[in-house]
């Protein structure tokens, strides 16, 4: 496989998208514009949320894509993807593409369009996920799910038909989505988890739809990240709809499901909420309303009770998609000027 830096001047050439640089940000931690409320811009902060920079340094990469969220760092540290967005000069039109910086903030690379990236145990590979307009020249339908690795190469699709959300496993052995399809083509309604087996190139549901306690899921879900195979996941529930999150060990299947709503948590839940477990496998992290705002709420695995409040995040700012670093010393998190109702997940993509 190509180097990382071999690969960002080749991206740079072919793309023409946008120029590889590593401008300084000056002193200034945290970059939000009350008059751009459209504007959310990925940050590296304290464990209490206080910024720290901007997560690229390149403020004119930050311009162009200027609505940035679903970040995911590998494990071993060293490099973040996430998705970005650009817009066209009325903002009617948009792109979304798979980025990835290094830890400092440097040697951004696009690498491709897409969303929701999710890092390999080694580092070396995406599983990620496209929309319609992206893959009609791929032989995809619908929206789909697809592995690569980090500088686009060996590209190959794990799922289409309404697949999304693809998650790969810490110990490497499945990917976690919705959708999709059955062997005989028969779509397969997205109030279910699906495991994708990465040696056998076969998928199982995790539960079946009829099982599942959900008219729908959200599109984002996340792996514990110790040895557990646990999954976090949500959204509404099909008696009620209400929005509800749920942790399951997926080789046990529905027996081993617990689902609580935001009731339990302190805070009002989102449709589309991002999840990050903390690295001792203990509570994890999600976006919740509380007040008018969208803030980040650390909520222990039994989904019982919210467990740390995030005191660094500036007043009159909402945070969304946060995430921990593998040494649980740093948080990196989205962040926009408070200038709309928190009411939606439309604000967290």
């Amino acid at each position: 496989m190509r180097s990382l830096r071999e690969s960002i001047t080749i991206t740079c050439v072919v793309s023409g998208l946008f120029l590889c640089s590593s401008l300084s940000v000056g002193n200034d931690a945290l970059d939000v514009d009350p008059t751009r409320p459209e504007r959310q811009i990925l940050h590296l902060c304290e464990t209490d949320g206080t910024p720290i920079r901007p997560l690229v340094t390149d403020e004119e990469l930050r311009d162009r894509f200027d609505h940035q969220g679903t970040p995911e760092i590998s494990a071993d540290g060293k490099h973040i993807a996430f998705d970005a967005v650009t817009y066209d000069s009325t903002r009617t039109s948009q792109q979304s593409r798979i980025v990835i910086v290094d830890f400092d903030g440097d040697d951004a690379i696009n690498v491709i369009d897409g969303e929701l990236p999710s890092f390999s145990p080694d580092g070396k590979r995406l599983v990620f996920s496209r929309q319609r307009r992206y893959t009609n020249t791929d032989g995809a339908e619908g929206t789909s799910v697809w592995m690569m690795d980090i500088d686009g190469g060996n590209k190959k699709m794990v799922a289409h038909r309404g697949a999304w959300g693809g998650r790969w496993s810490p110990d490497g052995k499945s990917i976690v989505f919705y959708g999709g399809e059955k062997s005989t083509g028969v779509p397969v309604a997205k109030n279910c988890l699906r495991l994708f087996d990465i040696e056998s190139e076969t998928t199982t549901n995790v539960f079946s739809p009829d099982e599942s306690p959900f008219g729908e899921l959200s599109f984002q879900f996340e792996w514990a990240k110790d040895d557990s195979r646990r999954v976090v996941f949500g959204g509404p529930l099909k008696d009620t709809a209400e929005l509800a999150t749920g942790v399951i060990q997926v080789d046990q299947g529905i027996s081993s499901l617990t689902v609580r709503t935001g009731d339990t948590m302190g805070a009002s839940l989102i449709h589309g909420s991002s999840y990050d477990w903390k690295p001792d496998g203990n509570s994890f992290l999600m976006s919740g309303t509380i007040g008018d705002r969208i803030l980040p709420i650390s909520v222990s695995i039994d989904l019982l009770e919210s467990l740390q409040t995030f005191d660094g995040i500036p007043d009159d700012v909402s945070a969304s998609d946060p995430i921990h670093t593998p040494d649980g010393k740093h948080l990196i998190v989205s962040f926009r000027t408070q200038k709309q109702s928190a009411s939606d997940s439309s604000q967290l993509r």
